[in-house]
């Protein structure tokens, strides 16, 4: 074997180990779940599947964000709906897939193929292209129909489309989302299963299964519902509190860094904690007594401030 073609076989080597990390689920620039990446939380690893998680067949566990702002949070899918036609301008008749079908077979074929190199190399071109508001682009790729929509948020909807039904998911941050409308949660497709990051506390990691969440690091079956709220959150010095007047919204400010989580505390609670922000040294709400919708503003360590709804949308930067 020649120096030439020693040095090509080295090349060609090492873009397949690219390939393969890519069809895994992993991104490339700018995706959170990169190997060794700055994002990841100190002493996680991809390694170790404990076995609760091997007995679903769960092959790996991703890497946690330490950057909460890298998790994906638009309050709520949006309320998007069915298309009104199909893929050739007939009557799209299909029902949205069942949250507890959301680990069938076609949604893990389809989100094979969403996050395959050949899908995923398209992407940018539709999201340029594709931008009319509210308009349903339909495609096919190897034999499944999906269309792409582009919401008045500027986020970039994929719907998949077969046997079993239609579910959207959202391209953001070199991942795929999907959100969970019974625990109100986003969640993010990695090697072949729907994950959730616990915004509360970085260090957990559940894998989605059939309507419930297993944790990654015990062989717990279900998160308790209190936990979320209470994680990481040990030293009563370190949290404050804010209630809205109306006693529908509290904001916990927690930890060193100031992270801002926002609660739905009504009698009906339509979400969980919700992570807003971090540096936030004064939370404010606004009065609601003339009728207005309750606003919530944040006062920042930089001396700026953000305002947000009572669902926890940004309101004015998107």
């Amino acid at each position: 074997m020649n120096k030439i073609t020693f040095v090509f076989l080295i090349f060609s080597i090492g873009l397949t180990g690219v390939a393969l990390a890519a069809e895994r689920g992993g991104g490339g620039s700018g995706s959170g779940f990169s190997g060794g990446g700055s994002n990841y939380s100190a002493g996680r690893s991809d390694s170790f599947v404990s076995p609760r998680l091997r007995s679903l067949g769960v092959r790996s566990v991703p890497r946690s964000y330490n950057n909460r702002s890298q998790l994906f949070n638009a309050g709520s899918n949006r309320n998007l709906s069915l298309p009104s036609q199909g893929p050739r301008g007939e009557a799209f008749r299909s029902s949205f897939v069942s949250p507890r079908a959301m680990n069938s077979t076609m949604v893990r074929r389809n989100m094979a193929s969403a996050n395959s190199i050949g899908f995923r190399s398209q992407i940018r071109g539709f999201n340029a292209r594709e931008n009319v508001v509210g308009h349903y682009y339909w495609h096919n790729y190897n034999g499944s129909n999906f269309c792409h929509y582009y919401d008045r948020w500027g986020c970039n909807w994929y719907g998949w489309y077969g046997a079993s039904g239609f579910y959207w998911s959202c391209w953001w941050g070199n991942n795929w989302w999907w959100y969970d409308p019974a625990y109100y949660r986003w969640c993010y497709w990695y090697d072949g299963w729907w994950w959730w990051q616990n915004p509360d506390n970085v260090q957990e990691v559940d894998v989605y299964n059939n309507g419930e969440y297993v944790p990654s690091n015990s062989g717990e079956t279900q998160v308790p519902e209190t936990q979320a709220a209470t994680d990481n959150l040990t030293a009563p010095a370190q949290v404050q509190t804010f209630n809205s007047k109306d006693g529908s919204r509290m904001v916990k400010l927690a930890g060193n860094s100031h992270d801002a989580f926002l609660y739905d505390v009504s009698e009906k609670a339509a979400f969980k904690a919700k992570y807003l922000a971090s540096g936030v040294t004064d939370v404010r709400f606004s009065n609601t007594d003339n009728g207005k919708p309750l606003q919530i503003m944040l006062s920042l360590s930089d001396g700026t401030f953000e305002l947000y709804d009572a669902d926890g949308n940004a309101v004015g930067n998107n």
